[in-house]
């Protein structure tokens, strides 16, 4: 599946659905999808594991200074993964890039994520990379 990154039309993404072992997981790129999760779930799911990018980033550059996130906050993450049928929500694309003010994450961002999950009955997966989600 392909999709566009947070800048639009600047950097093209892919997301992967991989099924082995018995396991289907979704691992999808910053894009928000809005509509697009419900045709994911209908082609693919349901998921063991979706891996969502839940950093929120608010993007200030070259002409565009942004008050709303332009990726997927920690609560939208967890909701994509409900959509998508997933048992799992893994955490991802946060924690890494924090440049303020021209690209600020979401405060917060862990306890969000597990609060939102809990509250939704699915299990946050938040791990550090290299390390196994299930």
């Amino acid at each position: 599946m392909t999709s566009l990154d947070w800048r639009g039309n600047d950097c093209d993404q892919v997301a992967w659905v991989v099924e082995g072992g018995g396991r289907r997981v979704i691992h999808c790129g910053d894009t928000q999808w809005h509509g697009s999760w419900w045709q994911i779930a209908r082609d693919h799911s349901p998921f063991d594991v979706a891996f969502v990018p839940v950093n929120g980033v608010i993007a200030h550059f070259e002409g565009y200074a942004a008050n709303v996130p332009a990726t997927m906050t920690p609560e939208q993450g967890v909701e994509a993964a409900v959509a998508l049928g997933a048992g799992t929500v893994c955490a991802i694309h946060y924690g890494l890039f924090h440049n303020p003010p021209f690209y600020t994450e979401q405060p917060d961002i862990e306890q969000r994520f597990q609060h939102a999950a809990h509250a939704r009955g699915i299990t946050a997966a938040i791990v550090a990379d290299g390390q196994p989600v299930l």
